[in-house]
């Protein structure tokens, strides 16, 4: 199996994970009735909505050509370190 899109492939598989985790997580909560939907319902249905359109962009990242392969570039190191930075003062 051959990565056709480094950055369709690296984002999807943040997705899928990233909404496993919140639907894992929301397992933890009530999920209620139909008629009365408890703290689960959004959590869960937003990680399940994640991890399906993850999936999409990791099929899309296996099976579809770009023309240069979508290389992914280096970290910006400065907008890290400065939004970082405002977030802790």
């Amino acid at each position: 199996m051959k990565i056709k899109s480094q950055r369709d492939f690296w984002s999807g598989l943040m997705f899928v994970v990233i909404g496993i985790g919140f639907a894992w997580g929301a397992l933890n909560y009530n999920f209620g009735t139909s008629a009365r939907p408890g703290p689960a319902y959004f959590p869960f249905g937003l990680g399940i909505l994640m991890a399906v359109l993850g999936a999409v962009g990791l099929f899309k990242a296996l099976s579809v050509e770009t023309a240069d392969g979508d290389p992914i570039g280096g970290i910006a190191w400065r907008p890290v370190i400065i939004i970082t930075a405002a977030v802790v003062i």
